[in-house]
């Protein structure tokens, strides 16, 4: 039924996913090229399933859009400007900054498996107080502070995906 629009879905979480990968590997310009391609193709899910459903989208998405919390509305909002930034001004104007990751998050996501011990991980715990390790975090700022991309990125697919769900369950 809206095979385009499931296809558009899936490139979007696509795009996510390299995003959120290549964060901590710590190449601006290979993020910002993931930011790109991720905003500019799910805004493009909407718009396919506008296309693919008209009569449909159009009775339904004005109700739809109405009974969006004020924060969604902001979402929907700051979205579309860094997608109009990234098409028609050369890029939005994201910050990158180090950040200090908690080691023991790290070693506490190691999962367990043949040869390796708890011993050897408490080891690691004790010995990693001393560690400090840093990871780029991208931001973009406006008037309400400073948001994370990769979250930010995130809440939208998370809108995107009930937009699709919520239409689909019309009759």
């Amino acid at each position: 039924m809206i095979e385009r629009t499931q296809r558009r879905l899936r490139q979007a979480r696509f795009f996510h996913q390299h995003l959120v990968n290549q964060q901590a590997k710590g190449d601006p310009e290979t993020f910002r090229f993931y930011f790109s391609a991720f905003i500019l193709s799910a805004r493009t899910v909407t718009w396919t399933l506008k296309n693919e459903e008209t009569k449909k989208w159009k009775a339904w998405e004005p109700k739809w859009r109405d009974k969006r919390t004020e924060e969604e509305r902001k979402l929907l909002g700051i979205t579309n400007e860094l997608r109009k930034a990234e098409e028609k001004q050369g890029g939005a104007n994201l910050t990158m900054e180090l950040e200090e990751i908690a080691v023991e998050r790290l070693l506490d996501a190691i999962p367990p498996r043949p040869g390796l011990n708890a011993a050897y991980i408490r080891n690691l715990r004790r010995q990693s107080h001393s560690v400090k390790l840093m990871q780029p975090v991208h931001y973009f700022k406006d008037k309400d502070g400073k948001q994370e991309i990769t979250a930010l990125c995130r809440r939208y697919l998370k809108v995107l995906q009930k937009v699709v769900k919520d239409l689909s369950e019309q009759t």
